[in-house]
């Protein structure tokens, strides 16, 4: 991915306005994975780069920035993925195409990953840039959440439609990407913000813990998990568990284990032929129809229209 991930490198220019796409294949370092940038574009505290990078031999990336970062993983086959934020945990999960990693300003990103070329995007976002909050009020991104392989239909397509825009270059474009990026900034205010609650001290999951929960959900998908043994896991009672993990995490872990669970069965779905059925119970859904009514709630389409490519590709 794009410097600092895996340090190939990146023009330099001014961080307001437009840049045309540019071409980075040709740059890279010996040693580096082939690289290349396929768009980006710059506004007043948001930068989009769209790239494809060829990570046939094991590749390392990392970040540790002043600003937000989403990558949203846009195409390409992912064999091996294992990744970690700073108190966010771990997950080990290879990314099917729409999967996203939210890294907020000043955590640090370390991640690792073998496949094929992988086209995705990074959209990254100062802390200061400002949203409206209404009645003529402004306020800044501040605080994010921290995702890893999360979903989110919105977030995915808009970021995949800002990079074609910013292939164009006519005026229309233009504004179209203005506007949008507008819009992601505020989605991103909007459902990632960080709740404003008071949590005593004790209600807070120390990186360790939350590797642990991490990876005891990633292990035991498969099986039936409750909150007992989580809780048990970290040393806390179910009630500071449940703080804390959402203090962390942002959500339940009711919904952090469906969420990997989904993701589990999207990795399936398009990178084997199993039965559904098969994978519904492997990746610790009850049934067939469990599994689908899930998926359908998460994503609008059953998971034999998302296997049978129904699902619209963001970019090729």
């Amino acid at each position: 991915m794009s410097r600092p991930l895996s340090n190939s490198p990146v023009p330099d220019g001014p961080h307001d306005g437009w840049q045309s796409s540019y071409d980075a294949a040709n740059h890279a370092s010996e040693g580096t994975p082939q690289y290349r940038v396929l768009a980006q574009a710059r506004w007043p505290g948001v930068e989009l780069l769209v790239c494809r990078e060829d990570i046939r031999q094991r590749t390392l990336w990392a970040i540790d920035q002043p600003c937000h970062t989403v990558i949203v993983h846009l195409g390409g086959t992912m064999r091996e993925l294992d990744t970690e934020i700073d108190g966010a945990g771990s997950t080990h999960a290879p990314p099917s195409p729409g999967d996203i990693w939210l890294i907020p300003a000043k955590r640090r990103y370390a991640s690792q990953a073998k496949g094929q070329v992988i086209t995705y995007a990074e959209l990254r976002l100062s802390p200061l840039a400002e949203v409206d909050v209404g009645s003529g009020q402004r306020a800044p991104i501040e605080g994010l959440m921290p995702r890893l392989g999360h979903r989110d239909e919105f977030l995915h397509y808009s970021v995949a439609r800002l990079g074609r825009l910013s292939q164009q270059d006519d005026d229309l474009s233009v504004m179209m990407a203005e506007r949008l990026q507008l819009v992601l900034r505020q989605h991103l205010y909007d459902g990632y913000r960080l709740p404003m609650m008071r949590a005593p001290a004790s209600a807070r999951l120390a990186p360790r813990a939350a590797r642990q929960l991490c990876d005891h959900i990633e292990a035991r998908l498969d099986q039936r998990i409750t909150l007992a043994e989580l809780a048990m896991l970290v040393e806390m009672s179910v009630h500071q568990l449940l703080i804390a993990f959402r203090r962390d995490f942002g959500t339940t872990p009711a919904q952090y284990i469906l969420a990997q669970r989904l993701r589990r069965a999207r990795w399936h779905l398009l990178n084997s032929n199993a039965d559904i059925a098969n994978i519904a119970v492997d990746c610790g859904f009850a049934s067939h129809s469990h599994l689908s009514a899930a998926f359908k709630r998460d994503t609008g389409i059953t998971p034999r229209q998302f296997r049978d490519g129904l699902r619209m590709r963001a970019m090729e």
